[in-house]
């Protein structure tokens, strides 16, 4: 039986949770296989785990492990691999496909430039598009530089990069930018606004209060094309 397990870092708010659940609800109604479930890699009691067992305990045979991630840092390079290969070691019949992240795909990065437009920014002014980032981890900030190309080319304004951890340091692009004396809209790169945007947005207002702030991703629904493209990717 084939599944397929989406794996999310999960929130301490309650509510992103369920609305995370409700996104991945109706990519779920989207596909064919009988058997999905939802795992947390900061829930106990929905573990990756927990759950990739349960699914297996149900009969699955062949499991797609989909990374609810935007990027390819610690938790899609090192985290998700090592808990399916702990999976695959105790459960050698079953066959496991590890999916790509999905921040750099056409429909994220339409959805971004979607938010943007809606803040209406002046044409004089920078976009400074904000992701997690890693400082232990190239590739985030390899994709997130060619999102920021395509984003600075289909919005036809000045789009720069700053990252929350690792460079480009967000507060240092901003102490930069605010030198410019343009206007300047930020736009947090996540898949919805929960405490890490607020830490950044604490962190902006520090430097300079008068930046205008976008929408985040939102968990809008075209973000479900991406994911699903990459679940068919992964599996042969």
């Amino acid at each position: 039986m084939k599944a397929i397990l989406y794996v999310a870092h999960g929130s301490r708010l309650p509510e992103k949770n369920r609305e995370f659940r409700a996104f991945v609800a109706e990519i779920m109604q989207k596909r064919p296989e009988s058997c999905q479930k939802i795992a947390f890699l900061e829930k106990e009691d929905e573990s990756l785990p927990l759950v990739g067992e349960a699914m297996i305990a149900e009969g699955a045979t062949e499991i797609t492990v989909m990374p609810m991630l935007l990027f390819p840092a610690m938790h899609a390079t090192k985290d998700i691999p090592e808990h399916v290969a702990k999976l695959q070691s105790a459960h050698p019949s079953v066959t496991f496909h590890i999916a790509d992240t999905f921040g750099a795909e056409l429909e994220t990065v339409k959805v971004a430039a979607t938010r943007i437009r809606d803040a209406k920014p002046s044409s004089n002014a920078t976009i400074l598009v904000i992701a997690h980032g890693s400082a232990s981890y190239d590739e985030p900030r390899n994709q997130m530089e060619n999102v920021v190309a395509k984003l600075s080319a289909e919005l036809g304004i000045k789009v720069t990069l700053g990252m929350l951890h690792g460079e480009p340091d967000y507060k240092r692009i901003a102490a930069e930018l605010t030198a410019t004396k343009s206007p300047v809209y930020w736009m947090p790169y996540f898949l919805f606004t929960g405490q890490l945007v607020d830490k950044i947005r604490t962190g902006i207002t520090e430097i300079n209060s008068d930046f205008y702030e976008t929408s985040c991703l939102e968990l809008d629904k075209q973000l479900a094309t991406a994911v699903i493209r990459k679940i068919e990717e992964a599996q042969p």
